[in-house]
């Protein structure tokens, strides 16, 4: 294969002819990672001869990323002033968010094909360019006239550069020089990777004080060979180790379980035994800027299977067998307990002990309804007070008459000020020994030095209830305890379709989000079964951002369109009278995924 740029146009010309002619299921005599690009293009389905591309109405042309980066385009563009090129940043999702020509002898025709904000140049909406090839490659990549699948493309070259955030490690989009083919030269490659890091810096610059001294910790971990890393602070951040260790819903586990283990101190050293039986060693450290809490830096080790831990105070000093381990000698596994059914045992171990009790969890996840009910459970003549601690004013009703238990129930604990805290901790120091105290928070509110870190002494232990996105084998037993309390001796179900659907929904709203959908099939269906067709179209949609009423609208009707028409995307546009191109373009606005 020849070696310099220009000797290769030709080549590249005639490998691309013959590629697209014969189909063959190689591109000989071009590189590697164009070849690779042209046959995911090719499965991809894109038409190399008629240009086709998609545009969002979604994007976000004023987010963090724009901001960092309009300053460092706009010094690229004073550095090329005259240079027939145009600078465009992408986003995460390969859709143009920015452009700054510096010459309109390659605007003009950039124009004609759509490079501009709110278009995607995803490979797999438009083949290979410098834009959606940066994401399939994981690296800067260059993009020169015939090296283009489209044929709408090979006049241009393009040169781009991923945008990666250096606290995340992801990227965050891909800054992009393009110019001509006969204009391009190696040396873009340069200026645009510099560039691109530049914008990473300033990401990490706009993150400010407190984010930097995280990130700076989490480097220095992350520096230990085979270390498992995580980081805690407005998100959650995770090294290659952790990531091969731990699945998502494991990470979420050590994550709710660090919150809680580091609230009462600035380094802990815990256990925790994940669902599948595995223990994890926890090292934590909270990261400190001044007086404010940045975030934890958390440093993860599996542990062997037969572990051994310290004996309870008053026992002796010698270390026992986990209850694993006397189980494995014994020849049989303890059962390894769902999320759900693990943090239940727990608060009615700790209401049985009658210990206070902190149960975390997402607004909405059942976190009071399982407090009281396991305590009602064990002391069914005790009554129940439940507290608003986030109120003005905290009263008890008086002193209980009779010897049974009393609950009190603090909730919303995360919502506390600092004055609202002092009237907690004196309201549970009055209390006697009828009293079991027990509260509720979102884990969010233990993370940044908040005032209920100062309430957390008065409890002995805490408790996490996994939000219902981590409860899939849960749903049917939910969902039918739900149609019971809302539909009352009548015979109600879902059907296999309906029940498929509330199983690939992401529940943000939890329990309560769940009750709506089905108070809401109710309505269409009182009595049978609820088909798909029955349940709400948001619960057809992935998408999180808020809908103006007008867009709720024209979703339920393409929803309703796609349902009449057995989700045939021709028949569904035919009867809205809108384009085939403008319903896939709602679709994926929408985030519609199943009809």
């Amino acid at each position: 294969m020849p070696g310099t740029h220009e000797e290769r146009l030709p080549a590249t010309a005639a490998a691309r002819a013959a590629f697209l002619e014969d189909g063959g299921p190689s591109a000989a005599g071009v590189r590697t990672l164009v070849a690779a690009s042209w046959l995911r293009s090719r499965s991809a389905g894109v038409d190399a001869d008629r240009y086709r591309i998609t545009y969002h109405e979604d994007v976000d042309l004023d987010s963090r990323l724009v901001r960092c980066a309009r300053p460092v385009i706009e010094r690229m563009a004073g550095e090329m002033v005259d240079v027939p090129v145009a600078i465009a940043l992408s986003d995460a999702r390969a859709r143009i968010v920015h452009r700054l020509d510096c010459s309109t002898a390659v605007g003009r025709p950039l124009d004609r094909v759509d490079f501009l904000a709110g278009f995607s140049f995803a490979e797999g909406g438009v083949g290979t360019n410098g834009i959606g090839t940066v994401f399939e490659a994981g690296a800067p990549v260059s993009v020169v006239g015939a090296e283009h699948f489209t044929e709408a493309l090979v006049r241009f070259a393009c040169t781009g550069a991923p945008v990666v955030d250096p606290v995340t490690g992801r990227v965050e989009g891909v800054l992009d020089v393009s110019s001509l083919a006969e204009d391009w030269t190696p040396l873009m490659s340069t200026v645009v990777r510099r560039a691109a890091a530049d914008i990473g810096r300033a990401l990490l610059r706009d993150r400010g004080q407190a984010r930097q001294a995280l990130f700076e910790a989490f480097a220095r971990a992350d520096s230990r060979p085979r270390q498992a890393v995580m980081a805690v602070g407005d998100s959650l951040v995770v090294n290659r180790r952790a990531q091969q260790l731990f699945d998502p819903a494991e990470q979420f586990a050590v994550h709710q379980h660090a919150l809680a283990v580091m609230a009462r101190r600035d380094r802990a050293t815990d256990t925790l035994v994940l669902e599948s039986g595995r223990r994890v060693r926890v090292r934590a450290t909270r990261v400190l800027v001044g007086d404010d809490v940045a975030g934890l830096v958390l440093l993860l080790d599996e542990e062997a299977d037969r572990p051994m831990v310290p004996v309870p105070r008053g026992a002796g000093d010698r270390p026992r067998p986990t209850p694993r381990a006397r189980a494995d000698r014994a020849g049989t596994a303890p059962p390894v307990l769902p999320a759900w059914a693990r943090a239940a045992a727990e608060v009615a171990a700790a209401v049985e002990r009658r210990e206070p009790v902190l149960v975390l969890g997402e607004p909405g996840s059942g976190r009071r309804t399982l407090v009281a009910e396991l305590f009602t459970r064990a002391h069914p003549a005790g009554p129940v007070v439940a507290v608003d601690a986030g109120s003005a004013v905290l009263d008890l009703p008086g002193s209980p008459a009779g010897p049974a238990p009393v609950l009190l129930l603090l909730t919303s604990l995360d919502r506390l000020d600092a004055a609202g805290a002092a009237r907690v901790r004196e309201l549970v120091g009055d209390l006697d020994r009828r009293w079991l105290v027990a509260g509720t928070a979102d884990p969010a509110g233990l993370a940044a030095g908040r005032p209920l870190e100062s309430v957390l002494a008065v409890f002995e232990q805490a408790v996490t209830v996994p939000p219902l996105r981590y409860r899939v084998d849960d749903l049917p037993r939910l969902t039918a305890r739900l149609l019971a309390d809302l539909a009352p001796d009548r015979r109600v179900r879902l059907s296999a379709g309906a029940a498929r659907l509330v199983a690939r929904h992401g529940w943000p709203g939890n329990l309560p989000q769940l009750r709506e959908a089905l108070s809401d099939a109710l309505r269409r269906r009182p009595v049978g079964e609820i088909g798909p067709e029955d349940l709400p179209a948001w619960c057809r949609t992935a998408g999180s951002r808020p809908l103006t009423p007008i867009e709720t609208a024209e979703r339920d009707a393409i929803v309703a369109a796609l349902h009449e028409h057995a989700g045939n995307r021709v028949h569904a546009a035919a009867a809205l009278g809108v384009a085939r191109s403008s319903l896939y373009r709602k679709i994926r606005a929408y985030a519609i995924t199943e009809v």
